[in-house]
């Protein structure tokens, strides 16, 4: 394998401790950090279920294999930690711009010279938030899919001023980790994956909220139209976790998406409020047993609504 790279992954939550855990399952020093002591503790947790995940999924894992990894990952709440001698950081923040910029000003006075800024965002632009990292040329997006072990896609998406040999690093990089790099030509908000996933989340969450069918049936046209159950919505939401979904559709709310808002009040006040995010949590639209298998929908998910127009 090419040498170890040292890198440091932010934000160790549904998105940042898989791809930090598939660092150190490919050989690279990994610092993973968290805002706060739980969030670390509770990263750890995580870290050692993604192991589980690797053995029960691929074929060619073993157990003690995947369960040596997450103690080979550091933990830390501090940036300056973090940052020390890192060849590259992702960022995998929560998906609001303000705390993506502030986190990236926070971290600018840390970084080293050659450190290559990632940002793992799912719709917003690099270049909205390039000027607070203080390298743009060394900075660009770098979007894993959900359940990476299982669907290994990483898109890279440079902006106007990443140097292009930072970009034909990354490339490399990606391939590290046993990824399949997608280079993106151009910035487009929500890449190749999210365009085309989006459109179909955004329809289904239309279809409940405005009371055309119910999140059951909804699900089950979708599974016969995939011949299989990933691309069910509701599921995939649970899969994701709920803090992704909400954010993107508080921003779409912002932008006057009556569906959006909708949709925000519902999963705040009748799943979110009451400590129900999908399946980290044990249950969102649907309840999960032990091994994170779907069981039935939840009360919630049954709850009547007035639909909206």
């Amino acid at each position: 394998m090419t040498a170890a790279h040292t890198v440091a992954v932010l934000g160790a939550g549904n998105l940042g401790a898989p791809i930090a855990y598939r660092l150190g399952f490919f050989g690279h020093r990994v610092t993973s950090y968290d805002i706060s002591d739980d969030a670390v503790a509770a990263a750890r947790t995580r870290m050692h279920k993604i192991a589980e995940n690797y053995v029960r999924d691929l074929e060619d894992v073993d157990k003690h294999q995947a369960d040596k990894v997450p103690d080979k990952i550091r933990m830390t709440t501090s940036l300056a930690e973090a940052a020390q001698g890192a060849d590259f950081i992702i960022e995998a923040a929560p998906e609001n711009l303000e705390v993506k910029r502030a986190t990236y000003a926070q971290l600018a006075p840390q970084l080293e010279e050659k450190t290559v800024l990632l940002t793992n965002t799912s719709l917003l632009l690099p270049s909205d938030m390039m000027d607070a990292t203080g390298r743009p040329e060394k900075f660009l997006a770098y979007h894993f899919a959900n359940t990476i072990h299982l669907r290994n896609i990483v898109e890279i998406m440079p902006t106007r001023e990443t140097d292009p040999e930072v970009t034909d690093a990354v490339v490399d990089f990606a391939r590290t980790l046993g990824m399949k790099p997608i280079r993106l030509h151009r910035e487009h908000a929500g890449y190749v994956i999210n365009s085309l996933f989006s459109t179909w989340m955004r329809h289904a969450r239309d279809l409940w909220v405005k009371g055309v069918a119910d999140i059951e049936t909804i699900d089950d046209v979708a599974e016969v139209i995939a011949s299989g159950p990933d691309l069910r919505p509701f599921y995939a939401q649970d899969r994701i976790g709920f803090n992704v979904s909400y954010n993107v559709n508080k921003v779409r709310a912002a932008e006057g998406d009556a569906a959006a808002a909708e949709y925000c009040r519902r999963i705040k006040e009748d799943f979110m409020d009451k400590g129900h995010i999908g399946i980290e949590s044990g249950e969102g639209f649907y309840i999960y047993d032990d091994e994170r298998r779907p069981i039935r929908l939840s009360d919630a998910a049954h709850k009547h609504y007035e639909p909206i127009d």
